[in-house]
């Protein structure tokens, strides 16, 4: 039996996403020296070579791609593990953790108060990143369970569909689009466009849109806050593409206009993720349960 501990799976694991040695020792809070010696060891035990280097470049071997998923799953499984044993223990609160876009942040937390009302025993820690940022945290074990919008391929998960998620483009009431009906999207080059950053499932949405209708915009700043670039778009430095579901209170205050572009707004779907190879505990289980069954219903009372 290879006698690997947990912790130098988290440093195997850790070192095989940032593929550099000194971000890992970063993220576990060791030494460059001592992340390298333990990735010997660890080689030593498993008797075949892990990593690649070829000068500061770092790749995993065949080999180390095979580890890499089985360390995963070993990790996740004892932090499930973890779980029930605190259960069994009787603890009065279990934590659930939770990940969600930043565009999801406009609804889930009303879901989760009365997920809460109805089951008190239950505390969450919510973790608000954009998408790519969020498929690392769930393929790492580091959340239970994600909202968001474009589903991820790059890992293994189940996928529960819980409402539409429209998206538009919007300016200042004083724009010069603002008024135009039936705008043709090949407009929207001649204006100045502000955006999601990359990694972000708007920024994926938009560009999609963008690519098939070959318009290529003039992006002129790149935000990673909804809030910023509703802010910008208000002061009339550009244009924007937004989820509708962050513009309630801004469309009733007559601060932003949805603008009339053709073929929009672009209807996409909101997700509940969670990891396909564990099963869902009970808590996860009755969290996605409740979640699917009152988005509809807090979306209903949000959007105008």
């Amino acid at each position: 039996m290879i006698n690997i501990s947990s912790r130098q799976l988290r440093i195997f694991v850790s070192a095989a996403k940032h593929k550099n040695f000194t971000r890992a020792a970063e993220e576990i809070h060791i030494s460059p020296p001592a992340i390298s010696m333990q990735m010997k060891e660890i080689e030593s035990l498993v008797d075949v070579e892990l990593f690649i280097k070829d000068g500061r470049k770092l790749s995993l071997t065949s080999a180390g791609e095979y580890f890499l998923n089985y360390a995963r799953h070993i990790l996740q499984t004892l932090n499930e593990t973890e779980r029930v044993l605190s259960q069994l223990k009787g603890g009065d609160i279990e934590v659930i953790k939770v990940g969600i876009i930043s565009t999801a942040q406009y609804f889930l937390p009303q879901v989760l108060k009365q997920f809460r009302k109805k089951y008190p025993q239950y505390k969450f820690i919510l973790e608000v990143r954009n998408r790519d940022q969020l498929i690392e945290l769930l393929r790492d074990g580091n959340i239970d369970i994600a909202i968001m919008g474009l589903v991820p391929k790059e890992i293994n998960t189940k996928v529960y569909t819980l409402a539409d998620h429209p998206h538009v483009f919007i300016s200042s009431p004083n724009h010069p689009l603002a008024g135009i009906k039936k705008i043709q999207p090949e407009q929207l080059s001649n204006f100045e466009l502000i955006t999601r950053e990359k990694g972000s499932g708007t920024r994926a949405h938009m560009e999609t849109f963008l690519n098939d209708h070959a318009i290529d915009p003039k992006i002129i700043m790149e935000m990673s806050s909804n809030e910023s670039i509703k802010q910008a778009v208000i002061a009339d430095l550009g244009i924007s593409f937004v989820s509708r579901h962050t513009l309630a209170s801004e469309l009733k205050n007559g601060e932003l206009k949805i603008l009339d572009v053709t073929n929009t707004p672009i209807n996409r779907k909101w997700h509940v993720v969670t990891l396909r190879p564990t099963t869902l505990n009970r808590s996860v289980e009755l969290l996605k349960d409740y979640i699917i069954s009152q988005t509809q219903v807090i979306l209903n009372k949000i959007v105008l």
